[in-house]
């Protein structure tokens, strides 16, 4: 079973070639979708030969027998399942079933929104003839590159101050950053002018007032009631829940980072290898003090978990979600 990446399951399907199941795992929920829109755009199925169903609502049993159904009129039917995470026991054990033995007329697609890492019975499942196509959480390089790209295709230029403060406010989730990119075209629309990271800040949902790194300085400092106010604010103006919650796993990630190279003694060198330069490594060093690294790693796994019901349909307040964390986070040992 080979791993792909979003380039080249492009790529293999250009070539009109499809395996009897895909599955879609990572992080990058907006990426998936931006796939199967690309397969729809590729192989123009018709609808009888395409279709989509939700993991939590739909019925398995019904979702394998279409897999199983001849395509009408056609080499291929599609059929793709979302939300794979949530799949329950036994409608499991029915999947895993079909998968040790998939239909060849068939391309199913599994999507899951987020890793399920060791519990994850998907990937070893896989057949030969089948692919796990990995959608990783984009780099900020990357998600910068992937921003630029959405507002130069609506000819809107951007300098990359712009990109990469706005992909330090916001993280690098795509679908945040796609619906950023909505905004800038619109705020832009009739400026004959580059798109600034003082637009940048303006539109992140910040005031003029405030400081767009309020809330990831008090994280760093571990000052729960500065933390809690600046959550506040920040929500308050209109800032995502899911680019604060990226502020806060940032500056916890970084300071895990520099706290496992200060105790590795490389030296000078440690800076460089967190991607920084010496002022921001020694900054980060000294804010991690106020952190012990098994506290840096618990708070690390409650952004992972508060990322997942911010992005799941657990109906959960995402202001109540963010709040708790960062109380969490900041002010209990």
């Amino acid at each position: 079973m080979p791993n792909l990446y979003p380039k080249a399951l492009g790529e293999e399907w250009a070539k009109k070639k499809t395996r009897p199941v895909y599955y879609l795992a990572g992080e990058e929920t907006a990426m998936k979708e931006a796939a199967l829109r690309r397969l729809a755009a590729i192989f123009k199925p018709e609808s009888f030969n395409f279709s989509v169903r939700d993991a939590q609502t739909a019925d398995m049993d019904q979702v394998l027998d279409e897999a199983r159904t001849s395509p009408m009129l056609a080499d291929v039917r599609f059929v793709a399942l979302k939300h794979c995470e949530k799949i329950k026991k036994e409608p499991m054990k029915a999947l895993l079933a079909y998968l040790a033995d998939p239909c060849p007329s068939a391309c199913l697609l599994l999507l899951a929104d987020w890793p399920r890492e060791k519990q994850d019975p998907l990937p070893g499942a896989l057949t030969g003839d089948c692919a796990l196509v990995n959608f990783p959480a984009m780099s900020p390089e990357q998600a910068a590159e992937h921003l630029n790209s959405v507002l130069l295709a609506k000819g809107v230029k951007s300098d990359g101050g712009a990109l990469d403060l706005l992909v330090e406010l916001l993280g690098t989730d795509s679908l945040t950053l796609d619906g950023e990119a909505e905004k800038i075209i619109l705020y832009m629309t009739g400026l004959n002018r580059v798109f600034t990271a003082e637009d940048a800040v303006a539109l992140a949902g910040f005031a003029r007032a405030q400081h767009p790194f309020e809330l990831s300085n008090a994280v760093c400092a571990r000052r729960p009631a500065d933390a809690a106010s600046a959550a506040e604010k920040m929500l308050e103006g209109g800032a995502e829940p899911l680019g604060l919650l990226a502020q806060v796993s940032r500056a916890l990630e970084r300071m895990l980072k520099v706290k496992r190279l200060s105790a590795a003694g490389d030296g000078p060198a440690s800076a460089y290898q967190a991607g920084m330069s010496p002022g921001q490594y020694h900054a980060a060093l000294r804010d991690s003090g106020a952190y012990t690294e098994d506290k840096l790693l618990r708070s690390l796994r409650r952004c992972l978990e508060a990322e997942e019901l911010l992005k799941s349909s657990s109906g959960r307040d995402p202001e109540l979600v963010l709040r708790q964390l960062v109380y969490e986070v900041t002010g209990t040992k």
